[in-house]
């Protein structure tokens, strides 16, 4: 990997407030892909994560869509 590849990367995105915790603990199970803040209990958060792991949270995300979760 390069040196660089473990920079974090921030996804700044809104979501329904009751899926935030259930996106939480999910991105939490997937060790060392990322973490999840959250900026505001409106639905703001900002996930981190290393910059080798953006495709794989990219696939995250694109599974909670899946599930019906409105990520913005």
């Amino acid at each position: 990997m390069t040196e660089n590849s473990f920079e974090l990367f921030r996804y700044e995105l809104k979501v329904p407030r009751e899926a935030i915790c259930y996106m939480s603990w999910t991105i939490d199970a997937y060790d060392g892909v990322g973490f999840l803040v959250t900026d505001d209990p409106s639905g703001m958060i900002s996930i981190f994560c290393p910059n080798c792991f953006k495709g794989e949270m990219g696939r995250i995300l694109d599974a909670f869509r899946r599930e019906g979760i409105d990520i913005k």
